[in-house]
């Protein structure tokens, strides 16, 4: 065969296979470019669900405190209390009891000169039970503890069940105002393109309720009062956001 022919024939299909993966190219952006074209029967909107929530977990705080001119002796009283506070806890039904903070300060004067000591330690109780909670919580005040500090909060499960809940509606919310957007706008139907799932916010930071000690801390253990518990609700909200392509 000629030699010649031979090179005309392997230059030829070279131009050929260079022409053909240019034009392969081209039409790959053309069709990205088409893609990422927006279109003109878009819609972009968001709704938005809300649920009131009513926190089913109570938490107090209490603290045992004492002050003397040696750290030694008042650590070991401040010790005692928490310790007996914390078995009684734990031998309470529906009560969840663990140690808090401890801590150990020096007193000062007017002159500026050390003047003792001051120990505190604290007990935190958790319980879905807000009534044998408020009754524990009025006997441990009768044993030289006081309420330091109380909040509502949701509980892993409740909050597990509203989050889903909230999901359900915000989707559900976000269908119908497409519906309706595509049909105000004189189309038939629409299909999603994309749309974003938010996050739960809303006011999900325990809420401090209304704590009340019925009886004084020097009335006998046998007259103690429960501690009346009172609280709110916890607004949970849930914004679902997306585009849509709106048809005939």
């Amino acid at each position: 065969m000629n030699l010649n022919l031979l090179k005309r024939s392997s230059g030829q299909a070279t131009v050929l296979a260079f022409t053909c993966a240019a034009l392969l190219t081209a039409a790959a952006n053309g069709q990205n470019l088409a893609t990422a074209a927006p279109s003109r029967d878009a819609l972009t909107l968001d709704a938005t669900v809300t649920s009131e929530v009513i926190p089913d977990l109570a938490v107090i705080t209490l603290a045992a405190e004492a002050q003397g001119a040696e750290a030694a002796p008042i650590t070991r009283e401040v010790q005692q209390a928490i310790n007996a506070a914390l078995a009684q806890a734990k031998a309470a039904a529906g009560v969840e009891a663990r140690t808090g903070a401890f801590s150990t300060s020096q007193r000062w004067n007017s002159k500026g000169g050390r003047d003792g000591w001051t120990v505190r330690a604290e007990l935190i109780l958790k319980s879905r039970d807000f009534a044998a909670l408020g009754a524990l919580a009025g006997k441990l005040t009768q044993q030289k503890l006081m309420i330091v500090g109380s909040a509502l909060e949701i509980s892993r499960e409740l909050r597990e069940r509203e989050e889903q809940a909230l999901v359900e509606r915000g989707i559900a919310a976000f269908r119908t105002k497409a519906q309706t957007a595509s049909r105000a706008f004189g189309f038939a139907r629409y299909t999603l393109r994309e749309v974003n799932l938010g996050s739960i916010g809303g006011d999900v930071r325990p809420i401090q309720p209304k704590v009340y000690a019925m009886r004084a801390a020097t009335a006998p253990m046998a007259d103690a009062e429960p501690v009346a518990i009172e609280g709110g609700k916890v607004s949970l909200t849930l914004t679902v956001s997306g585009t849509v392509l709106m048809s005939q």
